[in-house]
């Protein structure tokens, strides 16, 4: 509970008082670390698990190669990938999507093509979204031949999902065309690329400021009240809401915790606890 509303201290004060600990409480604190971005305490705990002789399973897996892609720690992640099978466990798409990202991450688009390419089972939409991000932070992703498959495949696999009428509509859009007004003039461009659409380029930046995170935000800001700001999300934060959030943390003054499908971002004055590295 604590790990999963953002209070990542409050979940490791309520583990280490434990006096024994089965598999959830074990995975529940390695995935929490993993999503906060701490991938080294992460893998501490996962190595005080093995010490303590309990077996890990298929959820353990996913919260470690997780913290090894937060991390950047391509070998760790390999081999503990590999040493799934020494387990007696068999990986399933989570954990290929898992080396897949970990491998993005750290630019290595040959390798990671490699892989998928060796997959067992078909890739879905998650590891071709996982595929889309890393070809953009790479300086060569768009000139690579599984950018513009992860481009067809997400085509074919999403279909653009309208965004649900609330009560409040016409409140949250004021507020949300003054919210980007401001981050605007304050130095936010927005980042076209990410609208995958072939529009014209006023109405991708259009699109991205309809971005459900950013109209979260814009519903919070309706309310008067000063609490800091969580939002869930179910799917990755995509570079130009990244951006959006960082400078939208610093203009309206408050913490913003925002959690996608792969982890926590933590934004206050402008700067988030990734280090933009996600």
């Amino acid at each position: 509970m604590y790990g999963k509303s953002g209070r990542i201290d409050y979940a490791s004060r309520v583990f280490e008082s434990m006096n024994s600990r089965n598999e959830f409480s074990w995975n529940s604190m390695i995935s929490g670390y993993a999503r906060h971005g701490n991938g080294d305490k992460a893998l501490k705990v996962f190595r005080e698990m093995q010490q303590w002789g309990q077996e890990p399973d298929l959820v353990t897996f996913v919260g470690v190669l997780s913290a090894c892609s937060h991390a950047g720690l391509v070998e760790e992640g390999s081999k503990y990938f590999e040493s799934m099978k020494n387990h007696g466990l068999v990986p399933q798409m989570e954990h290929y999507s898992c080396m897949i990202d970990i491998l993005g991450r750290t630019g290595k688009l040959n390798e990671m093509e490699d892989f998928i390419k060796k997959m067992p089972v078909r890739p879905n939409n998650l590891i071709w979204r996982t595929v889309l991000v890393a070809c953009r932070r790479s300086k060569d992703g768009a000139k690579s031949g599984i950018w513009k498959q992860a481009s067809e495949m997400l085509l074919e696999l999403e279909p653009e999902n309208p965004v649900k009428s609330h009560p409040n509509t016409e409140e949250i859009y004021a507020k949300l065309h003054v919210l980007i007004q401001k981050i605007r003039d304050a130095g936010y461009v927005p980042q076209a690329e990410f609208a995958l659409y072939d529009i014209d380029m006023e109405t991708k930046e259009e699109l991205l400021s309809y971005h459900s995170e950013k109209l979260a935000v814009a519903f919070v800001l309706t309310r008067s009240c000063r609490v800091p700001i969580r939002i869930m999300k179910n799917l990755r934060v995509c570079g130009d809401c990244h951006s959006a959030f960082c400078y939208i943390s610093k203009i309206v003054g408050r913490k913003i915790t925002l959690r996608d499908c792969n982890r926590f971002h933590h934004f206050e004055n402008g700067k988030c606890s990734c280090g933009d590295f996600w």
